[in-house]
């Protein structure tokens, strides 16, 4: 983590911690998922496995995309881009809806990203 400068924390699971974090060089905001013991747990170690095969070969505009995999102290962290705010975020903020067009942009966005996984065999868990 010596390249980044912790920001806060996103939020926690059950595998992990995703933390908002500054570039010390080139000051981009990322968003970094440490993996939970993952060495002394040989299942949260496949899964961070497989999570890190899938997302390297899944780039894509409407996908938030991993930039970097490094380990430190036996865990794995992985960097993606971070986004700024989510569609859950707007519809929270406007709870009439959000009218036509902004919808229909959305759900294109949504179906864009989904044909693309798809299309590289991942089907995501919803």
């Amino acid at each position: 983590m010596e390249k980044y400068d912790l920001l806060s924390v996103v939020g926690e699971g059950s595998y992990g911690l995703v933390m908002r974090c500054r570039h010390r060089e080139t000051g981009q905001h990322v968003a970094i998922k440490k993996f939970l013991e993952t060495d002394d747990d040989l299942t949260v170690k496949k899964m961070a496995m497989r999570e890190i095969r899938m997302l390297r070969k899944l780039r894509h505009e409407n996908l938030v995309n991993l930039i970097d995999v490094f380990r430190r102290k036996k865990r794995f962290f992985l960097v993606f881009e971070y986004v700024e705010h989510t569609v859950l975020e707007e519809l929270e903020a406007h709870a009439g809806g959000l009218g036509y067009i902004v919808s229909r942009k959305h759900i294109y966005q949504v179906l864009r990203a989904l044909d693309f996984i798809h299309a590289n065999n991942v089907i995501f868990p919803f």
